[in-house]
């Protein structure tokens, strides 16, 4: 049995919105990018700024320890880690 439905749209190649093609970048052994790796300092301030907010957790403590702990990005650093929607 077939149907007698036809798409009425044009093909489209969208090959191009499927993967995210870096020149030079980390990629793993599926050929998936990789971030490069980041500083036992940054690991430790990102840990303690998804805690700000967390139960159980002296909130002043933890602000101050982010004050301590803040890794200073230039704005290129921050343009790779956050790319523009």
């Amino acid at each position: 049995m077939t149907h007698s439905y036809t798409n009425p749209s044009k093909k489209q190649d969208l090959s191009y919105v499927e993967a995210d093609i870096e020149k030079g970048g980390l990629r793993d052994e599926h050929g998936f990018t990789i971030k490069p790796p980041i500083s036992d300092r940054e690991c430790i301030y990102r840990a303690l700024d998804n805690a700000r907010q967390l139960a159980g957790l002296d909130k002043k403590q933890v602000a101050r320890l982010c004050d301590e702990f803040q890794v200073e990005r230039t704005a290129e650093e921050l343009q790779t880690e956050y790319p523009p929607l």
